[in-house]
């Protein structure tokens, strides 16, 4: 191996190549939330439960492995920020209502055939809001030695909007940031310069959204045994969030959307016997 300057400035020079472990327990986190719930039963069978939390999560522990995001085991205390699954705001809301046909029920009440198809159905919901995950930004030209291991990160000019268009009114053939905002490529030409940016900033991504939606029956078989017919719809309304962007400044697609996005609707039937 060609000795180097920067080989002589790392930790263990004598050593060639990083020795830093992917795998080392080494991080802190400090994660700080307001949580409240609130859960109420009805009578004839129906049942709310609400949830909201309002959190930050701190860390120098992402699941980056490190030299990337700016994860460097020779500085660390520039790691510490905002988690990549950093979700401020998250409200769920679930409620069940037992169908009020069959028998002991107000319609129907009745036993034998009608309350065998009838009967015992329930029908439950989940509701879910949550914040948009943090942005990271990062130039894959970086003129930094390898020796160092660290990415190079592009800070945000001072005075100037990184967003080139509304989320509210997101256009996918457009680019959601604007390049002019972040320190040019051109930047990272020298060896000694790996960027002024956060390892993960303030700006967030699109918010989530969904509802799941369940419809069940359980059959008394015996007094032992009984039958539950469930089917589920995850993702009740199909909707959509806008999940991977080109956050690469030195790529030619930055700040385009890659095409991914939220799982879409998936409907399944299941059967379970308990005895």
């Amino acid at each position: 191996m060609r000795l180097t300057v920067a080989q002589a400035l790392v930790r263990y020079p004598q050593y060639c190549g990083n020795i830093y472990g992917i795998n080392e327990n080494d991080g802190n986190s400090t994660y700080h939330s307001l949580q409240l719930k609130a859960e109420k039963r009805f009578s004839r069978g129906l049942w709310f439960l609400t949830s909201y939390t309002y959190s930050k999560l701190l860390t120098n522990a992402d699941s980056n492995p490190p030299g990337t995001l700016g994860v460097s085991p020779f500085e660390q205390q520039r790691s510490k920020g905002l988690s990549v699954n950093d979700i401020p705001h998250s409200l769920s809301i679930a409620t069940t209502y037992d169908l009020p046909f069959g028998k002991g029920q107000r319609w129907l009440n009745g036993g034998g055939a009608v309350n065998r198809l009838v009967g015992g159905w329930k029908l439950s919901s989940i509701l879910r809001f949550g914040s948009g995950t943090p942005f990271a930004f990062s130039s894959s030209f970086c003129n930094v030695p390898s020796q160092f291991a660290i990415s190079c990160i592009p800070g945000i000019l001072p005075g100037q909007n990184p967003w080139a268009q509304d989320k509210s009114n997101f256009d996918p053939s457009k680019p959601l940031f604007n390049i002019a905002a972040f320190e040019p490529v051109s930047a990272f030409e020298s060896p000694a310069y790996y960027g002024s940016g956060a390892r993960i900033t303030t700006y967030r991504g699109f918010g989530y959204h969904n509802q799941d939606f369940a419809l069940s029956k359980e059959i008394q078989i015996t007094e032992r045994v009984s039958f539950q017919l469930r089917g589920e719809v995850f993702n009740l309304w199909n909707n959509h969030t806008y999940t991977g962007f080109d956050t690469d400044i030195a790529s030619g697609t930055f700040g385009q959307w890659n095409g991914s996005v939220s799982p879409p609707r998936n409907i399944q039937i299941a059967g379970r016997i308990t005895f």
